[in-house]
Formats: structure tokens, sequence, C-alpha cells
């Protein structure tokens, strides 16, 4: 019983611990993701709602906010930049003209998020711990793929077993 008691303190703290290492590991890829998805959606070439993707700085920041909500992601922590490539300098942070962007330029979207523990812990306390990253992706401007759709929609795939 006595070794019960001096075990299950420790124990406790390091369960957690481990815990918290989750949901630090969670929040991080959240924050990841939502970097990805806007710089995702900011480098498509649809043009559904009248503004091109690539410049529509509040669906961008909307998509971020959205995805990173459990890294307290908010409209601020996201930066919407544009350039023409690796070791060139920018062409300026959203809004920018559409007439700047060309087909091959990048846009960068950096979002940085916060994880703060849940759990007190006594002995060790886990810090709030703050998140950044930073997703490039080519914008695609100007190419038609409406040639494209037919010729997908006609495809017929077969599989056949083998032996």
């Amino acid at each position: 019983m006595v070794e019960f008691a001096l075990a299950i303190p420790i124990l406790l703290l390091i369960m957690v611990g481990i815990f918290e290492a989750g949901r630090a590991i969670y929040v991080y890829q959240a924050i990841s993701s939502a970097s990805r998805e806007a710089a995702r959606l900011g480098s498509g070439s649809s043009d559904v709602s009248g503004t091109p993707p690539y410049i529509n700085c509040t669906a961008i920041r909307n998509r971020a906010v959205q995805i990173g909500r459990p890294g307290n992601v908010t409209a601020a922590n996201v930066l919407i930049s544009y350039d023409r490539g690796p070791s060139t300098s920018s062409l300026g942070n959203c809004p920018v003209s559409a007439s700047t962007i060309a087909l091959g330029d990048r846009i960068i979207v950096q979002v940085t998020g916060t994880f703060t523990p849940g759990a007190p812990m006594p002995i060790f306390r886990f810090p709030t711990m703050t998140f950044t990253t930073i997703t490039r992706r080519t914008i695609v401007k100007g190419v038609d793929l409406s040639s494209w759709v037919p010729m997908l929609a006609s495809l017929e795939i077969s599989f056949e077993e083998s032996e």
C-alpha cells in the first residue's frame, strides 16, 4: 500500500503529461492544416464569387481561422503574401491587384496559433506555446481546364483480376 501511495502521483503526472503532449501535437497539426488549406484555397483558379481566389483575402483568412480553431487562430494571425518563386522578393501582401499576379507566382500563407495547457500540473508546468507554419503554393491563373472535363467524363476504367 505504501508503494502504491508513492508511485501513483508519479504515474498520474506521466499520464497527464502524455495527454498534454498529445494535445500540443493536435494543436500544431491544426495550425499546420490551416496554413495548408488556406494556401490551397488561394492557389486555385475558380472564379465563383467574381473575385479570383488568390486575391480573396477574406475567404483565405476565414478558411485558416475555421481550420485553426483548436490553436486559437484569429484573422489577425494569418499573413498572406505573394512572390515569383524561391529567392525572389515579395510582390506584396494581400490584397494586391489581380494584374500583379501571373501564372506561376506563389501565394504564401503564414498562420500563427497558440497552445494553452489545460491540466494543472504541480511539479512540471507545460508552457503556453506559439506555433507558426508557412505554406507556399503556386497559383494556377489563366489555365483553361474546360477541355479536360469531357475527356475525363468519357474515361472508362476497367479492372481485371490477376492470378
